[in-house]
């Protein structure tokens, strides 16, 4: 991430449609879970087994990050993290915001003099598909404090840019995960438009960026799940900075730990320490977050 320095225009657009779509979500769940209740009211309870919108879902979360780490890369330091989740009949949409530290080194700064340190807001909007262990995914991820040729991204231009320049990305993304008995989740993500090119012979390349994960979680006593995570990039890619061709780029062990506080709220603790073997960078993190569903 490189630091901010807000062009009033377009963080307004970005922000002003980031805010409609997370108010139109949170619409959604409220119109949705009132129509919930007041058809359980209506309906005897010998009628039937199960309400009209039983395949009604929803969550809201939060949660502080020590440090904002990602696929094997580090993408920034203290972080707010938020996220909006509804669904019925297995499509969803979901909006996820970051706020945070570019880096735990505040007033850095460059050659230049210019302040390396900033704050990275990003937010991420997808719509998708699940049906018991499989989901299918559309991602459209906007970073506020990335430019291209000199200007902020717009919302939508999905144009390819090189690295550093243009800040919106698309991503496709496909998960499986086995069964309870098997908590085995394998997935592939890849990005199709906006930017992620690199250069080569004088000529922009887009590289299809291309992350494939394989998480394995495992219950523990006292309802402690451990998390192992493998994950790969298959051929030049932006998690490695579009050098080489293949390469594992992330290594995790992870511990959580959650609590069910009400029957819509629950509380969770969780660290992780990454290791990306391409990159030869030790990471780690510390999570505290509140779901409520």
């Amino acid at each position: 991430m490189i630091s901010s320095q807000r062009n009033g225009g377009y963080l307004q657009r970005g922000l002003a449609l980031s805010v409609t779509v997370g108010v139109m979500l949170s619409l959604f769940v409220l119109c949705a879970t009132a129509q919930e209740v007041t058809q359980e009211a209506e309906q005897p309870a010998t009628d039937v087994d199960e309400s009209v919108n039983s395949h009604f879902a929803w969550h809201v979360r939060a949660e502080i990050d020590a440090n904002y780490v990602w696929r094997g890369l580090y993408c920034g330091g203290l972080s707010l993290q938020t996220e909006a989740d509804v669904s019925y009949y297995g499509f969803f949409a979901n909006m996820w915001w970051n706020v945070g530290a570019t880096d735990w080194k505040w007033g850095r700064r460059d050659a230049s003099g210019k302040p390396v340190t900033g704050i990275n807001p990003e937010v991420d909007v997808s719509l998708g598909y699940r049906y018991k262990g499989l989901m299918i995914q559309f991602m459209h991820m906007y970073y506020f404090d990335r430019y291209a040729d000199g200007r902020r991204s717009r919302y939508f231009d999905w144009g390819n840019y090189p690295a550093g320049g243009g800040g919106v990305t698309t991503e496709w993304r496909i998960a499986y995960r086995i069964s309870d008995k098997v908590p085995l989740r394998l997935m592939w993500c890849t990005r199709a438009f906006g930017r992620d090119g690199y250069m080569r012979d004088g000529e922009l390349k887009r590289a299809y960026s291309t992350y494939i994960e394989a998480r394995y979680d495992q219950p523990l006593p006292y309802d402690i799940t451990l998390s192992g995570v493998i994950g790969v990039t298959p051929w030049r890619s932006m998690y490695t900075g579009f050098e080489k061709e293949f390469a594992v780029v992330n290594l995790t062990v992870g511990l959580s730990k959650s609590w069910r506080l009400t029957e819509y709220c629950s509380v969770d603790v969780g660290g992780v320490v990454v290791f990306n073997p391409s990159s030869m960078q030790p990471l780690w993190n510390i999570v505290t977050g509140v779901t409520f569903d």
